[in-house]
């Protein structure tokens, strides 16, 4: 799916909650819950209801928190998932 994010000076993306999950395919509040178990943080200066999050970072907590639930899961079964590096 094609998000439009905010590009930086640098072409770096940033994304809303929002543009994130959409990114992701998971819904906002995995978002939230990505921020509040450290896994995710927002940018800088953003204001506290338009937090804005760098696209490399949300793809890395996406990973982190795949990572993490497969360790809490309890079960020897392991399914690969293709996630970016």
């Amino acid at each position: 799916m094609l998000v439009s994010a905010h590009l930086s000076p640098d072409g770096e993306q940033f994304l809303t909650r929002k543009q994130a999950a959409e990114q992701m395919g998971v819904h906002p509040d995995t978002i939230t819950t990505w921020v509040r178990n450290g896994y995710l943080t927002a940018l800088d200066g953003c204001p506290p209801r338009r937090q804005m999050y760098a696209r490399s970072d949300v793809e890395h907590a996406e990973k982190l928190a795949y990572e993490a639930a497969l360790r809490t899961s309890g079960s020897g079964k392991r399914v690969e998932r293709n996630l970016a590096a």
